[in-house]
C-alpha cells in the first residue's frame, strides 16, 4: 500500500477543492442574510408568509389583462343577449309596475330593476318597504317576483311610464335604470373616459326607445353631432309637450346658465325636461358614478354594475331596443291618450262633415257670381244711348239666367266645384237623379 503525501494532494487537487470552499462560504453567507431578513420581518413563519403573498401578487398581476378580458367578453355576452330580446325589457317594466302597486301602501318608490332569467329584482326607496313572502331572504330595499308570475300590468294614467335604460350587469344580471322618476337632473360623474361612454350609452338608449321628437342632443356632447347652444336646446324641451306621460329629455354636456328653475323644484314641483348632463351637475339631480374600470354606481344607492362592456353592446343591440311605448294589442284599447290625437280625430271628423256638405253651398256661390258677371256683362255691351226696351230685356234675361243658377245650385248633391262653366260660358245644368 502506498501512501500519498497530503502537501502532493491538496496540490494536484487544489482547484476543486477552492471550488468547494467557496461554494461552501457562499451558502453561509447567504444563509445568515436570509436569517437576518426573517428576523427583521418578525421571525421564519412571518418571512414565509410574505413570500407567498408577495408571489401571489406578482403572479395576479401578470394574469390580471386576461382575467379582464374575459369578463369583458363575459359580460358583453350576457348584455348582448339580454337587451336584444324584447322580453326583458318588457318583463323589468312589469315588474317596476307590480313593485310600485306592492308599495305603495309603505311609500316606496321603485327605481332599478335586476333581471336575469328567472327572476326581477326590483330595488325600491323608501321606509318599511314590503318583500314578498317567499323571498324572505331578499334584503332591505328589495322586492324580487319569478318573471312567470307577472302581472299583466296595463299603465295607470296617474303614474309615470317607465323609461328603463340598461347601466350593465351585475353577478350575471342585466341592471335597469327607471330615468322617468325621481330627481330631473341626471348626471354621469367619475373617470372621464368611462363617464363619456356611460354618457353616450345612455343618450343613445334613450334616442332610440323614446318617441321622435323627444330627445334633444346639444352641443358639446359628440365631436360629429354640432347640436344647438344648451340654452337654447332647453327653451326648445320646455316648448315640447309630454306625449302618453313621457317627458322630453335634453342630452348636454353642462347645464344651462343661469340654472332653470325646474333643475332645483323640489320632487313635488311642476314636470319639465329631464336633463342629461356629462360631468357633475347642481340642484336636486341624481348622480351616476364610475371609475376607470368601468364600475358604475347609482349614488346614495347600494345599486353597483359592471358597465365596462355597455358601450359596445348598445352598439350591437341599438337597431333592435324595444321602444318605451308598447304598440297597442289589436281590439284593446290605449292605456294613454294623447289630448292631441283627440283633437285630430275631431277635426278630421269635421273634415269629412264639410266635404259632404261642401258641394251645394260652393255651387250655390259660384251660381251667383256667375248671374252677376253675366248682368254686368250684359250691361255694358249696351249701347249708351240704347232705348230703354232693349236694357230691360237684357236685364230681364239675365234675371232669368240667375234664377235658374240658384234653382240648380239649391239642389242637393247637384253641386260643382266653383269655376266650372258648359259651353258658351253658361252654368252646367243637371238634372236631379
Amino acid at each position: 500500500m502506498r501512501t500519498t503525501d497530503p502537501l502532493e494532494f491538496i496540490d494536484r487537487h487544489r482547484d476543486t477543492i477552492f471550488l468547494v470552499l467557496g461554494i461552501l462560504v457562499a451558502v453561509l453567507v447567504a444563509f445568515l442574510l436570509l436569517r437576518y431578513v426573517a428576523m427583521r420581518l418578525g421571525g421564519w413563519r412571518a418571512a414565509w408568509a410574505r413570500v407567498r403573498r408577495e408571489c401571489a401578487l406578482t403572479a395576479h398581476a401578470f394574469a390580471a389583462p386576461f382575467r379582464a378580458w374575459l369578463r369583458h367578453r363575459r359580460s358583453l355576452r350576457l348584455l348582448v343577449r339580454a337587451l336584444r330580446d324584447p322580453a326583458t325589457w318588457r318583463d323589468a317594466e312589469r315588474g317596476l309596475a307590480a313593485a310600485r302597486q306592492a308599495a305603495a301602501p309603505a311609500g316606496g318608490q321603485p327605481y332599478a330593476a335586476l333581471v336575469d332569467a328567472d327572476t326581477v329584482t326590483v330595488l325600491l326607496a323608501g321606509r318599511h318597504l314590503p318583500t314578498p313572502e317567499d323571498d324572505a331572504d331578499d334584503p332591505p330595499g328589495h322586492w324580487s317576483i319569478d318573471r312567470a308570475d307577472l302581472p299583466p300590468v296595463v299603465p295607470a294614467p296617474d303614474q309615470p311610464y317607465p323609461v328603463l335604460v340598461a347601466l350593465g350587469e351585475r353577478a350575471g344580471r342585466c341592471v335597469f335604470l327607471d330615468v322617468a322618476t325621481g330627481p330631473p337632473l341626471l348626471s354621469v360623474a367619475g373617470d372621464r373616459r368611462s363617464r363619456t361612454a356611460l354618457h353616450q350609452a345612455v343618450a343613445a338608449q334613450l334616442d332610440a326607445r323614446l318617441p321622435a321628437g323627444l330627445v334633444l342632443v346639444a352641443e358639446g356632447v359628440h365631436r360629429q353631432f354640432p347640436g344647438p347652444p344648451v340654452r337654447a336646446a332647453y327653451r326648445t324641451a320646455e316648448g315640447i309637450r309630454p306625449r302618453h306621460g313621457v317627458a322630453p329629455v335634453l342630452v348636454t354636456a353642462e347645464l344651462p346658465d343661469p340654472l332653470p328653475p325646474g333643475l332645483v323644484a323640489p320632487p313635488d314641483g311642476p314636470a319639465g325636461p329631464r336633463l342629461l348632463l356629462l360631468g357633475p351637475g347642481r340642484g336636486y339631480q341624481r348622480t351616476l358614478l364610475t371609475d376607470r374600470h368601468g364600475q358604475i354606481v347609482v349614488v346614495g344607492t347600494p345599486l353597483l354594475a359592471a358597465g365596462n362592456a355597455l358601450a359596445r353592446a348598445i352598439a350591437r343591440v341599438l337597431g333592435a331596443l324595444p321602444p318605451v311605448l308598447p304598440p297597442t294589442p289589436p281590439g284593446a284599447a290605449r292605456a294613454f291618450a294623447e289630448e292631441e290625437d283627440a283633437e285630430e280625430t275631431a277635426a278630421l271628423a269635421g273634415e269629412d262633415e264639410e266635404e259632404e256638405t261642401w258641394s251645394a253651398p260652393a255651387a250655390s256661390t259660384a251660381a251667383h257670381r256667375l248671374s252677376l258677371a253675366e248682368e254686368e256683362e250684359a250691361e255694358a255691351e249696351a249701347p249708351a244711348t240704347g232705348e230703354s226696351g232693349e236694357r230691360r230685356s237684357g236685364t230681364a234675361e239675365a234675371a232669368e239666367r240667375r234664377r235658374e243658377a240658384a234653382s240648380v245650385g239649391s239642389a242637393p248633391g247637384l253641386g260643382a266645384p266653383p269655376g266650372a262653366s258648359g259651353p258658351g260660358g253658361d252654368s252646367p245644368t243637371r238634372s236631379a237623379p
